[in-house]
């Protein structure tokens, strides 16, 4: 691990260099208590230069990806925050959490623009339009809500009357379809303007997280049954299972050119895939903890974990 503040130079992270990954650093969640029943979330600001991560009771803190240097907190007391993300505009995070409420907060101090009225359950995952205008949730026990950003009025909900329990939200790049994973198997596709529902992909567990790849040609699921799934959206059929964690597949993520899938798990590491092949490239162990959500950033250098072990850590390759 680099002992200095500041991250040294890195390279995009590839096939050919997955190998040489490496622990860059670790970031403690300021306030956070230890939890094994909650949700995490980390995400990355579109430019890079910012990361913010939420796990259980924290004060949501903001950190200067390339230091490490904790730049702001948005809450003044922990609460129990699992979900946070960066606008692709830059100007927003938007948080949410066991309160049902959802705030969004400036990025470059801070400071609260606004709360929307809050949901009957927790808040699990949140997910900007690609325009930013839109906000769309996922709640444990409401279903999935789509609001207006600018001023948090709501504009459809899926699922909410059925109580349906949704554990993931992600919005294609065109912005035309949201994927949801459902805590009782499947993947929902929503019309992402009116809420209907245009497809749903078999998976007969839990399904942890869902994500499209950079130019929305492939959707990925990972799932409690250890397993990731890619989908081609042209026709939504079956292009591979991705086999190699031992546990629940909590988390995915994309590398900015898509040639690459990152992955967390319950068997407490990240997996780096091959999208072409479904290869494992490199698993890389180190949390002490399970392994919920993962992030690369923008310029594909950074890779950042959060765990229940109330630990962000960043990975790269000098």
């Amino acid at each position: 691990m680099i002992p200095s503040e500041t991250l040294p130079a890195l390279q995009p992270v590839t096939i050919a260099n997955a190998k040489d990954l490496q622990l860059l650093k670790t970031l403690s969640i300021a306030g956070f208590s230890t939890s094994q029943v909650s949700q995490c979330s980390v995400d990355f600001s579109p430019d890079g230069r910012l990361m913010a991560g939420v796990c259980y009771k924290n004060t949501a803190p903001v950190w200067e990806a390339q230091s490490g240097k904790l730049l702001f907190e948005l809450l003044k007391a922990p609460e129990h925050l699992v979900a946070t993300s960066f606008s692709p505009d830059g100007k927003t995070i938007a948080t949410g959490g066991f309160s049902g409420k959802i705030a969004l907060y400036d990025t470059s101090n801070g400071e609260l623009r606004r709360e929307f009225p809050a949901l009957p359950s927790a808040v699990w995952e949140l997910d900007f339009s690609p325009e930013s205008d839109r906000l769309a949730s996922a709640s444990i026990h409401s279903g999935v809500q789509v609001w207006e950003s600018a001023r948090g009025k709501q504009l459809w909900s899926y699922g909410g009357k059925e109580r349906l329990r949704v554990l993931s939200v992600a919005y294609a790049p065109d912005g035309k379809t949201i994927a949801c994973g459902m805590l009782a198997g499947g993947v929902v596709l929503l019309d992402a303007q009116t809420g209907q529902v245009a497809r749903t992909l078999p998976v007969e567990d839990h399904v942890g997280d869902v994500t499209f790849n950079p130019d929305g040609s492939l959707l990925a699921a990972g799932s409690d049954d250890n397993l990731i799934r890619l989908w081609k959206t042209v026709d939504y059929s079956l292009l591979n299972t991705l086999e190699g964690h031992a546990d629940f597949v909590n988390g995915i993520a994309f590398s900015p050119d898509g040639s690459l899938l990152v992955s967390g798990s319950h068997d407490k590491s990240l997996g780096i895939w091959e999208v072409k092949s479904g290869q494992l490239l490199k698993r890389l162990p180190g949390h002490k903890q399970v392994v919920l959500r993962v992030a690369v950033n923008s310029s594909g250098t950074l890779i950042a974990s959060i765990s229940w072990d109330g630990t962000v850590r960043l990975w790269g390759v000098e």
